[in-house]
């Protein structure tokens, strides 16, 4: 099939017009109240059948999504296209639509995605400087681990993963089946870590958030209990990372760990955060943070509000025993200080679970908060006594 074929001829661009990959309610919510015209790219599942703004294709087909991406947005004009759920494969097929139809805008996502060339960028202007190497293969990361004092972090280009290795059992298993390279070897960082939001308007970098975990209980907070000073350089290496990455518009994730040595970036992504984070985000703020990025894209940016309470998020642990779960979760669901509360599925990192998000004035007020759910878990849970914190 020829490239006339695949894409066919461009027409003006209209500003006002934004192509979503797989979206649901909230981003399809965001993008009307932002005044786009809106077509989307959806499975077969989603659409039913396609139609004149919901296209069909299969997800699983790289070449087919990429042609339909960029068929759509060349077809309709449209400039924009945005995806905002968590799926890599999806993120990578956005990217790779958006280098063919906007190079320059493109270049700054390969920039923070690539593990090595950030690390670069960032060592090279001098700013949370971490020792690092570049691997091409598996077999250069075991020579490289031997010139660094484990625990280390192995570190995949495409594949977005991080290894830490503490031993060397680590190494062999993980050279045993080890994804393609190239990799990054460099030090592991120690220390709190801090989840940094941004949202870029005509390169001007908003911080909008920054969300601790509690190293004794493992509960998300946000806006994070951080010191002032910690909180203002975390701020200046973040913004000076998507100063270096060139990044124009959009959202940002960024992990920053506040390592002895000060802040240092571990990873960064041109994305909102995970889903848990965002809505934390909505619970503090009162707001959901894909209005503010269509929004901006839009070009009409709203003031970011000012969290006006904190939240937390917990896990409770799940005991399928029998009983009348669905009133248990009614009855602390209308307990004043939660914000949600629901059965979250088992992943490859954590078994089913409950998920609880709870608010308050204060962290002081979240932390009598989550006690109480607690509490009342233990005393109603029709899977027995017990519960574990943490985060998903």
């Amino acid at each position: 099939m020829s490239r006339r074929q695949c894409t066919p001829e461009p027409v003006s661009e209209n500003p006002h017009r934004v192509l979503l990959l797989c979206p649901d309610a909230v981003a399809r919510e965001a993008a009307t109240a932002a005044g786009f015209d809106t077509w989307s790219v959806e499975g077969p599942a989603d659409t039913g059948r396609s139609t004149a703004r919901r296209v069909a294709v299969d997800l699983a087909d790289p070449g087919a999504l990429h042609t339909t991406l960029v068929g759509t947005a060349r077809t309709h004009g449209i400039p924009h296209i945005v995806y905002l759920g968590e799926a890599e494969a999806l993120h990578l097929a956005a990217e790779r639509a958006l280098r063919e139809l906007a190079p320059r805008r493109a270049e700054p996502l390969r920039r923070l995605r690539d593990p090595a060339l950030m690390r670069r960028i960032l060592n090279q202007g001098r700013v949370s400087e971490v020792r690092a190497r570049p691997a091409t293969t598996a077999e250069a990361v075991r020579e490289l681990v031997e010139d660094f004092s484990l625990p280390v972090a192995v570190k995949a280009g495409r594949a977005s993963g991080t290894t830490v290795i503490r031993s060397r059992g680590d190494l062999d298993r993980w050279l045993a089946d080890a994804p393609a390279g190239p990799h990054l070897v460099e030090e592991f960082l120690t220390g709190p870590r801090v989840s940094v939001d941004t949202l870029t308007c005509d390169g001007m970098h908003e911080v909008t958030g920054m969300t601790t975990r509690r190293a004794t209980d493992a509960v998300l907070l946000h806006p994070g209990a951080l010191a002032e000073a910690d909180r203002v350089e975390i701020r200046a290496a973040v913004r000076a990372l998507l100063d270096l990455a060139g990044l124009q518009s959009g959202p940002a994730h960024t992990e920053v760990v506040v390592t002895a040595n000060g802040p240092r970036i571990a990873a960064s992504r041109a994305r909102l955060g995970a889903r848990p984070i965002r809505r934390l985000a909505r619970a503090a703020t009162g707001r959901a943070p894909e209005e503010d990025v269509l929004s901006a894209l839009a070009g009409s940016p709203r003031c970011r509000p000012v969290p006006g309470r904190s939240a937390a998020l917990a896990r409770l642990t799940l005991r399928r025993a029998g009983g009348d779960l669905a009133a248990v979760l009614n009855d602390i669901g209308g307990m004043r200080h939660v914000d949600e509360i629901r059965v979250v599925d088992a992943d490859a990192a954590v078994p089913e679970h409950v998920e609880v998000i709870v608010h308050g004035g204060s962290h002081q007020e979240v932390d009598e908060g989550l006690a109480a759910v607690r509490r009342r878990w233990e005393g109603r849970s029709p899977h027995g006594a017990g519960s574990g914190p943490g985060t998903r």
